[in-house]
């Protein structure tokens, strides 16, 4: 296992953490595609129960602790724990953490379904919710309460695109003893990095950019060992079950080795796109931290290296030669040829999808930005 701490960035997410098969010498890591494993002994097996060994895959499995030394090491944390889903990774760690009379607040704006656990579940188990505006950090403190268990925010936000100040936010819920979760999807490690800014734990959707095939689920919680061991048991495996398929960690270990070069690509190609739909007659606004023109462009340059990430939004002008902005809005998209209508992002492919108030968000792929934006180019000529 090679973990060598002056290595660069490039060379750690291809070797840290992975080493050659003893047995065989393969040098891509074995799919260990099985349920349980065999002790030799009675007393073995009893200490690997106590001591977290290999006994069954849902507690542990040797492609899942690849995966998350790996991830460990890109957020700078001590340990990480992945999960079947993001959603996996987001229940099992607020579950581990809460209990009945706490409190949390959240930033709005955040996932839907995220939004949906809290203000549905968490209230049945008599956890209190309260979302606020979080692009300013007063609302936050504002919202504190003695019994405040936990912040939760994500950056950037889905799907608006706007950004919230983790390295601020993190000392507000220090001060008051909470704990600060960041759900740093849509950044990755590479543009930003949490818990260097504050934040306790990271949350990823690993089925997005750290994939970047979209072709599995998967999720993951990053922080310090004494928090991910509260997830690691028994919260994930007892609470949710939401353990991540040997399979789908081996998948999304051969994506994560060309991390770093497909989200510059993802960054660059979305900066092009941004910047062009920025300039076209009938767009009313652009929202990607990247363009100067983003109200938050600052903190992008402080907080995310000044990269803007792989996704942008748009909303298109109403009115449009008669048109209402939801007709033109579904005229664009459904003249699309390149792009594909699809939920979800971080793939190889640009997907599109409309949400509310007919805001339209571009999940930039690795295609060139050129056809990318060619391809906008007509469907906008269908407006006309």
């Amino acid at each position: 296992m090679n973990n060598n701490l002056n290595h660069d960035l490039e060379t750690k997410i291809i070797h840290w953490g992975h080493t050659s098969d003893k047995s065989t010498g393969a040098l891509a890591t074995p799919i260990y595609q099985t349920a349980t494993f065999a002790a030799q002994t009675v007393e073995h097996f009893e200490q690997l129960c106590r001591d977290f060994g290999y006994v069954y895959t849902r507690e542990c499995n040797p492609n899942l602790n690849e995966l998350e030394l790996k991830l460990a090491m890109l957020e700078d944390g001590e340990n990480a724990i992945v999960s079947a889903s993001g959603m996996g990774a987001i229940t099992s760690t607020i579950l581990a953490l809460v209990k009945s009379g706490d409190h949390i607040v959240s930033s709005d704006g955040i996932f839907s379904h995220t939004k949906l656990f809290m203000s549905e579940l968490l209230l049945k188990f008599g956890v209190e919710v309260t979302f606020v505006d979080a692009t300013n950090p007063c609302n936050i403190k504002d919202a504190l309460k003695t019994n405040t268990k936990l912040v939760y925010i994500e950056s950037p936000l889905n799907p608006s695109l706007d950004l919230v100040d983790i390295e601020t936010i993190a000392q507000i819920a220090h001060e008051n003893k909470s704990l600060l979760i960041v759900d740093s999807t849509f950044a990755t490690p590479i543009i930003q990095k949490p818990i260097t800014l504050g934040a306790d734990i990271v949350i990823h959707s690993l089925t997005k950019f750290i994939n970047g095939h979209g072709d599995t689920l998967g999720g993951a919680a990053i922080g310090s060992k004494e928090l991910i061991d509260l997830v690691k048991w028994p919260s994930l495996p007892c609470f949710t079950g939401a353990s991540l398929p040997p399979m789908n960690a081996w998948m999304i270990l051969r994506g994560i080795k060309t991390l770093d070069m497909r989200m510059k690509k993802h960054c660059e190609n979305a900066l092009a796109v941004a910047e062009f739909l920025n300039e076209e007659e009938y767009i009313e606004e652009v929202k990607y931290p990247g363009l100067k023109s983003h109200p938050q462009h600052e903190l992008c340059k402080t907080q995310m290296n000044g990269l803007g990430g792989g996704v942008l939004s748009f909303k298109l002008k109403d009115g449009i030669n008669g048109l209402s902005r939801d007709e033109a809005s579904r005229i664009l998209i459904n003249s699309l040829q390149l792009c594909t209508i699809a939920t979800s992002l971080g793939e190889e492919h640009t997907l599109v999808q409309m949400n509310g108030e007919n805001l339209i968000r571009i999940a930039i792929g690795l295609e060139s930005s050129t056809d990318i934006i060619n391809d906008l180019k007509q469907a906008m000529d269908k407006l006309k």
